[in-house]
């Protein structure tokens, strides 16, 4: 806008009413608002530049108007526009003689989208991170989605209290208080399982193979029978579907609730 009110005042007719057609609706309610937010020092340069015009050639003499047009309605102009802004979004500005003295300098930053454009990039630097450690790719083959919200709105579901979302949470990461892992911190004198005396208590044993958890699995087959999935660690801790039932199990179990050394978390 401010540049379109530019080339009006370049020409030698700018007396003549003119129309700034535009398909921004917001720019436009800008000028109907007190104009205090960041940005708004553009605005404020199209009304003094708008007034300065006017002055010069007296109210009668110059019209401004200003109306809203659709966008992406195949009207030439808006197309037009919308092709020289890309270019210009792209480095490709026109050069500085022909420009505005307002636009030859660098505009200020908006503080509030510096900080969206820092969070943003946080984020995606954060997630490469994660994904490229040895935790992230081992929480991979267990859900490709991760990380993502949609875990983080499960374990938030009403129906898991607090320490069941910790325990899936737990087994996701792979960090869950089994006598497999608190061995590796010597948090239990034996890796074996306290419940039928297997070698090795992790957590796929835990989950899917103990002999004296086979009750309490029956219920968790049966849902992947009628999901047709089969049980394992890929569904029980990747598909988010089952969470309320994985707690119901680790309920029932009452492994992580024995009042022996055994299955202290560290």
């Amino acid at each position: 806008m401010l540049l379109a009110l530019h080339l009006i005042a370049t020409k030698k007719c700018n007396n003549l009413p003119s129309l700034i057609a535009v398909d921004n609706q917001a720019a436009l309610k800008a000028y109907n608002s007190d104009m205090w937010r960041p940005g708004h020092n553009v605005a404020h340069e199209f009304l003094s530049l708008a007034k300065r015009m006017q002055k010069c050639h007296g109210k009668c003499k110059f019209k401004l108007t200003l109306r809203w047009s659709a966008g992406h309605c195949s009207i030439e102009g808006n197309e037009k526009a919308d092709r020289e802004a890309k270019r210009a979004a792209c480095s490709s500005s026109s050069t500085a003689k022909l420009l505005p003295m307002f636009l030859r300098k660098p505009l200020p930053i908006n503080p509030a989208a510096a900080k969206r454009a820092y969070n943003k990039s946080l984020s995606s630097k954060w997630k490469v991170d994660w994904e490229q450690s040895p935790r992230g790719m081992k929480m991979k083959t267990l859900d490709n989605t991760t990380p993502s919200i949609k875990f983080l709105k499960t374990i938030s579901n009403p129906k898991l209290s607090c320490e069941a979302a910790s325990r899936i949470t737990q087994l996701r990461m792979q960090h869950a208080p089994l006598n497999s892992y608190l061995y590796h911190f010597k948090r239990v004198d034996s890796a074996n399982c306290p419940a039928c005396g297997a070698i090795d208590e992790d957590i796929a044993h835990f989950l899917l193979f103990c002999p004296n958890y086979a009750h309490e699995r029956w219920t968790l087959g049966r849902h992947a029978r009628r999901r047709k999935k089969t049980l394992a660690l890929e569904t029980l801790l990747g598909d988010l579907d089952f969470a309320v039932l994985l707690s119901s199990y680790i309920d029932s179990t009452k492994c992580f609730k024995q009042n022996s050394g055994e299955h202290t978390q560290p």
